[in-house]
Formats: structure tokens, sequence, C-alpha cells
């Protein structure tokens, strides 16, 4: 026979829960010293062998150096090590095998086997540290059924279903290390988490912190002996401040007696002195709160009761705080074992749910089947929880001018509703090898990614090449269940499914804070621009030059310069003038239909001579590009302008300077030199030559704009 138990893989302390076979009640599994909480600490022997709980407090509160505590908070962490005894451990690995040890203490105490569980963790954790939990926990050898959130557990623990009043209860979870706040709504049947906000480098721990520092403080005043660098004399007054303040909670003072080993003094600490000294940690907590509240829109009065949550709950000003607010504080678990026990219910609830047919729920199914022993576990309730970071990716800013973390899924989102689609251009290259897209995904608040936490990159390659060398990818960003971060995209031309690769995330992200053409430098691909090309279809462009009309020559030009801007953001337009001017194809960034726009030019289609300016339609179809990396009209002419024309094009000079627009006249034939001089904004690139040599003088333009 198998338990399956729920996890409270706590900062400090550590409990096991399951449900009873016959009572139908969650019971703690204590553990091989009859304790119900089994301290997270670690000890390595000289024999390599290891020992957990409280024989590695022991260790540890004689200084034992060969010991880890406090590897929770570095979950996550993957920079973190800690070198014990000749070898490097992360924080992974300390929470594996101290797992590992917990159960099979728990198997010999239950005698029954323990193979599936769902582990606990802060609400504010983030990707990379939830999934680190899941793995700790499989590499202990335990199937990782879920993960859910410490507040929501300790909420279902406290068997709130029984009140069939809809009720807002907060969740002051503050443990050793780690703080969380959460607002739950809960009815008889289910659980709505609405928000939540938390510290995960603040607990119970920084209260002893000051308390530690008092008393190296005081002793220095008594004794007169410099104690700043003594790491003994330091870690015995942080055993001394966390013994004096579980004192504190139910007495007004303690007595604290500390040794440095020439002198020794005692010394006496309030609880008024101890508040004093640990406002501004209580200070956290509650500007965290007030932000809760404001992010959610709800306040104080909204609130029908309060959950507490962790040892470091239990101090008095922990508990006036909130009842000064006008909150009642919620009874019926110990608050060390609520989340434990909130587990047990999940990991119940879970297994139960996996046989369910269709589409039923847990309340349904339970009345439709009679299933009493499902509805008497207290707590059993549909869940829905929130995410509790925004979700965003690092994208070029709209100027381009630095990096920044767009934000889909706003923190707080609940998570059945926490996935959002984003449509992504990329230019793609005819070799299928060198097309990719990185994505970074950022998990936070700020605009800027440096002040966020990158949770993962992916990479998607081998995209498909598409005609007009630009591709749109519909990328789904999503949480599972498990609160983790997944991600899927599509090739929209295509419809396929891009494959996708999660890679390291690389230990300097400094090149966020940089402008993005210092990142990529020439190989970034932010060139962009537009550009019109105007040929002359009046009746001299019949003309043969080595068997070949000057149309055709001009025509299959124009073609190879449109191919050199394939691997380009490039809009080109085509258009056709003689006695008037007719627009072929608007610019686009299709290099097939650009192509289809010169093919169906020809002599004649806008008339005989050449009566029309092309200029003043080329810069109506330009300035919709205004700012782009360049904007040119390129005129290619063969003869003279009616003197209409020829004023007129002389007139439109000074707009397109106004705007930054370059024009550029290329002749060949009989046009003039000067004429197209003039009215060319870059004269160094206008010119006038033979018609076979206008490809070689359109590619040396096209290396000009591109440069």
């Amino acid at each position: 026979m198998s338990l399956i138990v729920g996890i409270d893989l706590g900062t400090t302390y550590t409990v096991i829960s399951y449900i009873d076979s016959r009572t139908r009640e969650p019971k703690i599994i204590k553990n091989k010293n009859g304790n119900l909480t089994t301290p997270s600490v670690i000890g390595f022997r000289a024999d390599n062998t290891y020992v957990i709980g409280e024989d590695a407090k022991a260790m540890e509160e004689v200084g034992d150096v060969n010991t880890a505590s406090f590897y929770k908070l570095h979950m996550g962490d993957h920079n973190y090590k800690i070198s014990i005894r000749g070898k490097d451990y992360t924080a992974v690995e300390l929470s594996s095998l101290f797992l590992k040890r917990l159960i099979e203490e728990a198997v010999e105490a239950m005698g029954e086997k323990i193979e599936k569980a769902v582990i606990t963790v802060p609400a504010y954790f983030e990707d990379a540290a939830k999934n680190d939990t899941i793995a700790a926990g499989k590499a202990a050898g335990l199937d990782v059924m879920n993960i859910i959130n410490e507040p929501t557990a300790a909420c279902v623990a406290y068997g709130l279903r029984n009140d069939s009043d809809n009720r807002k209860i907060l969740i002051y979870d503050l443990g050793g290390g780690t703080f969380d706040v959460t607002v739950a709504e809960v009815t008889k049947d289910n659980i709505s988490v609405i928000g939540t906000i938390g510290h995960h480098q603040l607990g119970g721990r920084d209260w002893d912190s000051s308390v530690a520092d008092w008393l190296a403080s005081r002793f220095e005043e008594e004794t007169g002996i410099d104690v700043s660098e003594d790491s003994e004399f330091a870690a015995e007054c942080m055993i001394k401040a966390e013994t004096a303040k579980r004192q504190l909670t139910t007495s007004s003072f303690a007595d604290i007696t500390v040794d440095n080993g020439e002198k020794k003094c005692k010394i006496r600490l309030t609880r008024q002195e101890f508040e004093d000294m640990t406002s501004y940690q209580l200070g956290i907590t509650i500007n965290l709160i007030n932000e809760l509240f404001e992010n959610i829109g709800l306040s104080w009065k909204n609130i029908d009761g309060a959950v507490l949550v962790g040892g470091s709950t239990k101090m008095p000003m922990v508990r006036n705080y909130i009842t000064e607010n006008g909150i009642t504080i919620l009874s019926g678990v110990n608050p060390d074992e609520a989340v434990a026990i909130g587990a047990a219910i999940q990991a119940n609830i879970s297994t139960f749910c996996a046989t369910l047919p269709g589409n039923a729920t847990i309340s349904s199914f339970a009345m439709d089947k009679k299933d009493l022993d499902l509805m008497q576990l207290p707590g059993a309730k549909t869940i829905s929880d929130v995410i509790p970071h925004s979700l965003g990716m690092i994208v070029e800013s709209a100027d381009g001018q630095h990096f920044m973390n767009d934000i889909m899924i706003p923190r707080n989102t609940p998570r059945e509703n926490a996935i959002e689609t984003k449509r992504r251009e990329l230019r793609v290259s005819k070799k299928k090898e060198d097309n990719h897209l990185d994505i970074y995904l950022l998990q936070g608040e700020s605009d800027e990614p440096i002040n966020c936490t990158v949770a993962k990159k992916y990479s998607f390659n081998d995209i498909e090449y598409i005609s007009g060398g630009k591709t749109i990818l519909e990328i789904t960003f999503l949480h599972t269940i498990n609160g983790t971060i997944d991600i899927k995209a599509t090739q929209t031309e295509t419809g396929t499914s891009l494959i996708c690769s999660e890679e390291e995330i690389p230990t300097d992200m400094s090149w966020v804070t940089k402008s993005p053409r210092e990142v990529f430098g020439s190989s970034m691909p932010s060139i962009c621009g537009a550009l019109v090309m105007a040929l002359d279809l009046s009746g001299s462009m019949s003309l043969e030059t080595n068997g070949i009309q000057a149309i055709d020559a001009a025509k299959q030009a124009m073609k190879n310069f449109v191919a050199q801007f394939s691997e380009f953001d490039v809009k080109i337009g085509i258009v056709g003038f003689s006695d008037k001017t007719q627009v072929m194809c608007k610019p686009i960034d299709n290099e097939k239909k650009v192509i289809n726009a010169i093919d169906s030019l020809s002599i004649g289609l806008t008339g005989g001579c050449n009566a029309a300016d092309p200029l003043p339609t080329m810069y109506d179809l330009l300035k919709p590009f205004k700012g782009d990396s360049f904007v040119y009209a390129l005129v290619l002419t063969d003869g003279m302008w009616e003197n209409y024309a020829c004023t007129s094009a002389l007139e439109m000079r000074p707009k397109f300077e106004k705007h930054g627009f370059e024009v550029i006249g290329m002749g060949f034939g009989g046009a003039d030199s000067t004429f197209l001089k003039n009215i060319s904004t870059r004269e160094d690139l206008a010119s006038v030559d033979d018609i076979t040599r206008l490809d070689t003088a359109l590619s040396s333009i096209a290396r000009v704009i591109l440069s």
C-alpha cells in the first residue's frame, strides 16, 4: 500500500502530512524523534554519510561548518553552490538529499511506501524556483503530482468549507526565510485566489539577525570587546536570538547569556525593545499588503478574516497588526502544520480528479456518486489560483533605442486565463538554417528588463523562408497547472508548429541595458525603409542596344536591385510614367508582388511622351514611412521631359529634403545629366550612362543604401 502525502518543504522547518484512510482526517507524520516538524538542515559527517533535522541542527548550533540550511532561499539560483567536505552542492541537490532522507524516515514510521506527493512553494516563487522544487522532489524518488502555493494550501487546511457564507480571507504567510500575503475568496465549494504578493528574502531569520546585531552591540558596550569579526560569536548570537524570539511570544522579556570565551554577559531583552528594533521588517510586510490591496482594488474593510501561516506569525507584533485593522484571526490549525495539511488534502483531491469522467467537477461527481470519503475531506474545494508575477518578454522599444519588458500577462491574472498570443514579424533568409528567433521570458513588473527575472530562454530554429523575406510567427505564452511557464509558436503562412528548444540563460544579461545597435552591431536586422522606383514608359524605351530593348534591360536591372533587399525590412513600390503616372504597386515587402509589378510595365501603358512628373506621386507613396532607416525615390528615364514636368520635378526636391527623403535620378540614352542632378538630393549617385551598365549602377546604389 502507498501513501499520498503533502510536503511543506520549508526554509527552516519541513512537515509531511497525509489523509488517514480510516478517519479521513489529515494527520502529520512524526519524524524519528517524534516531532511534527523537522528542521530543514543537513549535516555531513566525515564518513561520507549525512544526517538531517534535529541531528543536523545540533551540529549547526555548535558551529560545525559541515552543515547546510536556508538553501531553499537559493532555489532557482543556478549560480549558487556551497562546498562541504570538498564537494559542491546546489540548492536542488541539498533539497533532494533532505527530502530523500525525510521520506525514508516517514516510510519507516508509517510502514507504507510513499511514492506520490504534492509539494508546496511560496506563492511568490518564480518559474526557475518552482521548476527546481519539482526537480528536487523527483531526484528524491517522488512522483511530484503537483506543486501548490503555500498560502493556498493553508487556506485549504483551515477547513472553511463548512461556512456557508462567501468570505474574503487574507493569508499572511511569514516563514523562516520568505513572506507571502494572499487574498482569496472562499465559498462552500471553491477557493478563488484574488491576488498575491511576496518577498523571498524576508522571514523570521531577519528578526533573528536584528536581535543578534543588538546582542553584539550590547556585549561590546558592557565588556569593551569588539566582536564584529568573531564568526563563532555571531553564530551563537543567532541561536540565542531565535530562542529569545520564541520566548517573547509568551513573555514580556527574555534573559540572554552570551559568551565569547573571555567574558560572559547576561542581557535582558524586552518585548517592546524587540518590536522596536524589528519594526522595519514588519513594515515591509505592511507595505506589501498595501501594494496588494491597491493592485486588486480591495482594502481591509473588504476582508472577513485572516489566516496566519508560518512559525514567525506567532510573534505578538504580527497578530496585533492584523487585529488592529479590525480583522479576526481565524483559528483551527497550527500555523506550523497548515501548509502541509492543505497539500495533503490537495494531493488526495488531485488523485481523485484524475479518475473523473469527462468534465465532471469534484462536487458534482461526489454528489452523484455519493462519494462520502471525498466529501468528508475538510477543505475539499475546487481551487482557482493566480499568477504572482507579470509575464513579459524582452523586445526593442518602438524607437529602437533600448530594450524593454513587453508585459503580456499581468500579475494576479487567474491561472486559467494566463494565456496570451503575440504576433512577431521576422525577417527570414532563403537559407533555412539561418532563420531563428530567440525569446527571453521575463517575470517582473518593471519596464526595464534588468530589473526583472529572466525566467527562460527559448529558441525557434529552421524557420521556413517566405516569399518577400518576412514571416509572421504566432507565439503563445501560458502558465501550466503548476504555475510554471510554457511556450509554443506557429508560422502563420505555413501553419507549421515550430520546433522549440529551451536554452540556458546567459549568466551575463547586462546587454539589456545597452542599445540594440550596440548589442547586435552591423548584424542586427534593424534596417527598415521604403523606396519607390519609377520607370520611363515613353516610346523611346523601345530602342535596342545589342538586340535588347531598353525597357527589357531596365526591368531586369530593377528586379536584380529588388533582390538585394530581400533580407531586410524594406517596402518597395513601382510606378510607371510618360504622359501620365500610374502606380503599379504601393510600397510592400512582398518580393514576388513587386517583381510582378515590374513585369507589368510596358511601353505606351501611360502614353507615348514625357509630359508627366512622377515625383509628386512618389512623394505621396513615401510619406507614411517618414522616420524609417531610409526613404528613397529612384527615377529611371531615357529622355528629356517636357517643360512643365521639369519645373514640377525641380519644385519637388525641397519637399523631399524637408522630410529627409532622398531622390536619385538615373538616366540613359538621351537623358539630361544636369537636370537629373538638379532633381536629385543625392547628386553623387545621380548619373547618365549606357543602359547596359544600369544593372551595375543600381547594385552600387543598393550597397550605399544598406550601408
